[in-house]
Formats: structure tokens, C-alpha cells, sequence
């Protein structure tokens, strides 16, 4: 994700609005978050994944670390989910911490992109997860859980050579800590 030989030439914004519905309109919050990956023109293959693959010209792939979003009403869209990468406390004791916490019990763990299971691999107890068994200081650690009710939101928007892009499809690799998003270029902008 930050190799510099990947990575597009300048970053991208995004710009994330959340808001609900209210008399005459609806009513929105936008919030502005830069962020860098690799940018390039969507494949074939990745067209034929969206039903607006006959837009050639206006679909770009973006890469993120961010998690990036599409359109989601007052509940979570089915599979969503929300996550973040445990931080150590004290390297090598196992003992880890979650920021932020997740707002309910449960979720799953992955190790290197390998499932871990609860209360045999690891505990969680609040914010603090303790692995049974330490792993070695390159191991990758993503722990997810459903996502919770995040008001009412539309697709974020995407902001690259002062072109914006609304997120269509967003497929998320926790193995790897990134997410990859499908982008159609906005009519008149």
C-alpha cells in the first residue's frame, strides 16, 4: 500500500457525508479524509462486477487503508462490518489493545489473514484481547466485528486530480489491512 512504486503520484480525498432525513431535504455532514494507495483505470474484470460496467471511460480502482464506504441506510448493510489493528501493550507479551472498542460483544480475529478462534487462540475482555499464544513482531492482527447502526450515509465520494469518483462497490482484504473500491467518475464534476 505505501510502495512507492504502486502508490498513485498524489493522494486522494475522501469526502464522507452522514446525515439523516428531516422536513424539505436531507439534511448532511461532510466530513473531509485524505488518504493514499495505488489509483488506476478499473479493469475488465472489475467492470464486469458492477452493473455500470459499460461507463469505460469514468470507472477507477482506488486502494485504501481507510475503510471506505458505499450508501447505507439507518441499519448496517448486511456483511458490513467495522474494524481496527490491535496495538501491543508490551511487545512480546500477547496482551493487546482495541481503538476504538468495538460497541458490542463478539467479532473475529485474524492473524496473517487466518481466522483465530475465541477463547482458544485469543480472549477479549472490553478492549483488551490476550492471545494464548504470543506471536513473532511481523504477524499482521485485524479484529472486525459487525458494523452498528451508522445513521443514515451515502457513498463516499472520492477525490483524485480534482476529479470526484462515488464509491459503487468496496470489497475489504483484513488479511491484508486494505480495502479496494470501484469508482464512477460523477456526471458534470
Amino acid at each position: 500500500m505505501g510502495d512507492a512504486d504502486l502508490v498513485a503520484p498524489q493522494p486522494f480525498t475522501i469526502l464522507r457525508s452522514v446525515g439523516q432525513w428531516v422536513p424539505g431535504g436531507f439534511l448532511s455532514t461532510t466530513t473531509s479524509i485524505e488518504a493514499s494507495g495505488p489509483v488506476q483505470r478499473a479493469s475488465d474484470k472489475e467492470l464486469n462486477m458492477v452493473p455500470e460496467g459499460d461507463i469505460v471511460e469514468g470507472m477507477m480502482a482506488f486502494w485504501a487503508t481507510v475503510t471506505l464506504y458505499v450508501t447505507r441506510g439507518a441499519m448496517a448493510s448486511p456483511g458490513a462490518t467495522q474494524g481496527c489493528t490491535p496495538q501491543e501493550t508490551v511487545l512480546g507479551s500477547g496482551i493487546y489493545t482495541l481503538d476504538p472498542v468495538p460497541p458490542i460483544t463478539g467479532g473475529k480475529l485474524f492473524i496473517d489473514g487466518v481466522f483465530k478462534i475465541p477463547g482458544v487462540d485469543y480472549t477479549l475482555s472490553g478492549y483488551v484481547l490476550t492471545l494464548t499464544t504470543p506471536v513473532y513482531d511481523a504477524a499482521v492482527l485485524y479484529f472486525e466485528w459487525p458494523a452498528a447502526n451508522i445513521g443514515t450515509a451515502a457513498s463516499d465520494i472520492l477525490v483524485y486530480d480534482t476529479v470526484q469518483y462515488r464509491v459503487l462497490h468496496v470489497k475489504h482484504y483484513p488479511g491484508s489491512g486494505y480495502y479496494k473500491a470501484l469508482a464512477t467518475r460523477m456526471a458534470g464534476v
